[in-house]
């Protein structure tokens, strides 16, 4: 049986997050949904992603994103946030409360996508996300929103970053990624010269001559 994921943005629609040249919620959720597509068309992966939109305090928005994750059979559960700090902070980090190894890799895949510096993986055992959800769990920093260095290289490399966030997620479940056959289409036109009418049979990107 293939392992499931929950994959979530931080905050939610009444309960804003960070907000400085990004805005942590409204990017959280285009990354969120990014990655689920990813994973799920371009892998063979199965899983749930979620956005909370109706708790208007921060411990209901808390418990609305625990609750959902929970509620759910999975093997691991994906936290999407952004930072916030002096305009001088700069770069990606993964925070873990015992997924250390899972922490690691996605630090490193994140800075290496947006090519910024990797803060590494952190132990926080004391946030509520971490501390709550009943499987292994990490929550992403994927760059600081009140950082301009950062911004432009999330808005330049969006597709990167998601690649590399649902190429971990794939090999920490076991996922594979589907083989696609390209298929051609071929139109035929016809011409004449001194020897006979031709069929030119175009195959993809070859032109072939054929006596009709």
């Amino acid at each position: 049986m293939t392992k499931k994921f929950v994959i979530s943005s931080g905050h939610g629609e009444k309960v804003s997050g960070a907000i400085g040249i990004l805005n942590e919620h409204n990017e959280a959720k285009k990354v969120v949904n990014q990655v689920y597509a990813i994973l799920t068309t371009q892998y063979n992966g199965s899983g749930y992603k979620y956005h909370e939109t109706t708790a208007t305090t921060q411990q209901r928005n808390l418990d609305n994103i625990v609750n959902y994750h929970n509620g759910k059979s999975r093997s691991l559960d994906i936290s999407v946030h952004f930072n916030s700090a002096s305009a001088s902070a700069t770069g990606s980090e993964c925070l873990y409360y015992d997924a250390r190894s899972l922490s690691v890799k996605m630090a490193s895949a994140m800075s290496n996508a947006l090519g910024i510096v990797n803060r590494g993986a952190k132990e926080r055992k004391e946030l509520y996300f971490l501390r709550n959800t009943t499987k292994p769990a990490i929550l992403l920093e994927v760059c600081f929103v009140t950082s301009k260095k950062d911004a432009a290289a999330y808005h330049k490399n969006f597709e990167d970053l998601c690649q590399a966030i649902a190429k971990v997620i794939a090999e920490e479940l076991g996922y594979k990624k589907k083989v696609t056959t390209a298929s051609k289409s071929s139109k035929a036109s016809y011409y004449k010269s001194g020897t006979g009418l031709y069929r030119i049979k175009k195959d993809c990107y070859a032109y072939k001559k054929v006596k009709s």
